[in-house]
């Protein structure tokens, strides 16, 4: 479990309070999307597998209930409201059981949401790649709307693919390490 603050300072983007209320809910949702899949399937962490609309709302409602929460990111915030108990988060079965490796995020989804979607998936990928995964041997150097270009343009050109996670996707664009 990540603790409060626990993102490096020179890693971490400004995805906090402001960003969040400044933000559409279709960015949003990319971001959760983004950094719960990098979070589960590369970092292994444990309690980022609840989908955008099971979270979304908490997010929300903590932020606007808490002034004073400005410089929490939104996982940090992620983690204070997923806590909640089980009878404020509604009834229980609510959350899907995926079987594979990164759930639904896969090519097919990816032609089906906006591009403020899947821009926000990539933005919270990368920020999770970037600083909760140590030893990671994904460098990605480039903005995330240059690979939001590239997946686009490998999923359109590779329909048959639609199953291929995202992130497995993203992979063929990573810096070269060696």
């Amino acid at each position: 479990m990540l603790a409060a603050g626990a993102w490096p300072q020179t890693s971490k983007p400004s995805f906090a309070r402001d960003w969040w209320l400044k933000s559409d809910a279709e960015e949003r949702s990319g971001l959760l999307n983004g950094v719960a899949d990098c979070l589960t399937w590369t970092a292994h962490k444990k309690g980022f597998s609840a989908t955008p609309e099971q979270i979304m709302d908490r997010i929300d409602r903590f932020y606007k209930s808490h002034p004073g929460s400005v410089s929490l990111n939104v996982i940090d915030v992620w983690q204070k409201v997923r806590d909640e108990p089980e009878s404020s988060r509604g009834s229980k079965g609510q959350e899907e059981i995926w079987k594979n490796a990164h759930w639904y995020l896969n090519g097919e989804w990816w032609s089906q949401v906006s591009e403020a979607q899947q821009l926000g998936f990539l933005e919270g990928y990368l920020w999770c790649v970037r600083a909760q995964v140590p030893t990671t041997t994904e460098v990605y150097s480039g903005s995330a709307s240059s690979y939001r270009r590239k997946v686009d343009a490998f999923v359109k050109e590779n329909p048959k693919q639609g199953k291929e996670s995202v992130a497995i996707t993203l992979r063929r664009y990573k810096d070269k390490t060696e």
